[in-house]
């Protein structure tokens, strides 16, 4: 059903809250917004937020090579589940996506599937080694979005420079991990009081802010655009702001995880909070919130890696990095961060989504006339629990699992068809 009609809206964009709207939806597109009408005849809302779909810069599907964990199908029902019509995969399977035929999969699997947008970057290096960049013209021509060495970030700076010159032709998004590797190898969360208190290696923080300014400055000295992954200090947010001063062409994301909690969860030894880069201190973590509200951190995005129950119960030095994040992410903010007054609800709309599309170069995400109709009905009453009937997604590997949380994605709507609706 590509026509429909919500009656008694409240629209939520990135600039303006507006009350008691009826929303005519005609051949996926947003036909027209009128006061709402007693006569208007509809899917009744109820009051409830009606946001554009979300967008999310950043996430694993683990397709081809650890369908076990989660694959095209899974992942984008979790993510439809969540709010997202549009997700960017990272490139890092098994094997990774470093040629166009593995970017040529990834588009057929969409195709497959049908109601959602995928959008893949290739490997900025072949088989993410850091020795020499990849076919990205070809790459680009088979459907990647652009590029990226996540997981490990690309280590040789000749090669990085060399990569992101030739990716500059295309204007197309680069994606860069930040880590210093020799730094934070061997290490399993923040180097702080709570790694000594624990017992487990820490990673010096210094480790992304080093390698931040490296990619930032071989940004700076060829004049082009850098998208930096999911920072996650005080110092590497400082550096950014710096170099924008500097008119350098630089955007980066932050993951909700990182927005939330501290290193004293640690103290549990919950492999659920076991991420990368790791959790950092309280003050790190308001600094971050503070980077959103200024405008410096331009989008919010999941960091979506599933791993198996099997992967993750084991000793907390065995068990791999990441937590899944599609369903959790738009109630854990809300909860943690809009109903707490710490960020306003249209900045996360704006960071979920209308930025995002932005940096990605796809349709406006605005609920308003003549825009595509890919939107999200959202209850900000209604509580969840996170449990297995609720995660859509093959992994469960999550810190909210067995906890409850504000706000429920009640529908998603893809180019006008419902593509996602509570039972």
């Amino acid at each position: 059903m590509n026509n429909m009609t919500l009656i008694n809206c409240t629209i939520v964009n990135h600039d303006k809250i507006e009350k008691n709207k009826d929303i005519v939806i005609k051949d996926g597109m947003i036909d027209s917004i009128k006061n709402h009408s007693s006569n208007t005849k509809g899917i009744d809302i109820c009051g409830m937020y009606v946001l554009p779909s979300l967008v999310d810069l950043h996430s694993h599907l683990r397709e081809p090579g650890e369908e076990f964990k989660e694959d095209i199908f899974s992942g984008s029902t979790a993510a439809l589940a969540g709010g997202f019509t549009s997700i960017v995969v990272m490139p890092n399977t098994q094997p990774p996506l470093d040629n166009p035929q593995s970017i040529l999969y990834i588009k057929k699997r969409e195709s497959e599937f049908k109601n959602i947008e995928i959008f893949p970057l290739g490997a900025l290096t072949k088989k993410m080694e850091s020795i020499e960049i990849t076919e990205m013209y070809d790459m680009l021509r088979a459907g990647a979005k652009g590029f990226s060495d996540d997981g490990k970030g690309t280590s040789n700076p000749r090669v990085f420079l060399n990569g992101l010159r030739y990716a500059s032709r295309f204007n197309c998004l680069v994606s860069i991990h930040c880590e210093e590797n020799y730094l934070s190898e061997g290490g399993q969360i923040n180097e702080s009081d709570i790694s000594i208190k624990t017992g487990l290696q820490g990673i010096p923080f210094i480790e992304e802010d080093i390698a931040i300014y490296r990619n930032l400055r071989i940004a700076e000295y060829l004049k082009t655009s850098l998208h930096i992954a999911h920072i996650s200090t005080a110092d590497s947010l400082n550096l950014i702001k710096d170099f924008k001063k500097k008119k350098v062409k630089v955007t980066c994301e932050v993951t909700p995880h990182h927005l939330m909690f501290d290193e004293t969860v640690h103290a549990a030894y919950n492999t659920n909070y076991k991420i990368k880069p790791s959790i950092k201190s309280r003050s790190d973590v308001n600094t971050l919130i503070e980077g959103v509200n200024s405008g410096i951190i331009d989008a919010i995005a999941t960091d979506h890696a599933p791993h198996q129950i099997y992967e993750k119960e084991v000793e907390f030095i065995c068990a791999p990095f990441g937590i899944i994040g599609f369903e959790t992410a738009l109630p854990s903010l809300f909860t943690n961060l809009v109903k707490t007054n710490k960020i306003d609800i249209k900045m996360i709309v704006k960071l979920l989504s209308y930025n995002p599309g932005k940096l990605l170069f796809i349709d406006e995400r605005i609920v308003k006339e003549g825009n595509r109709a890919n939107l999200l009905v959202f209850n900000p009453e209604k509580e969840v629990l996170i449990d297995r009937k609720f995660l859509k997604s093959r992994s469960i590997n999550t810190p909210f699992f067995s906890k409850k949380l504000y706000g429920s994605v009640e529908m998603t709507i893809f180019r006008g068809k419902i593509v996602y609706k509570v039972k």
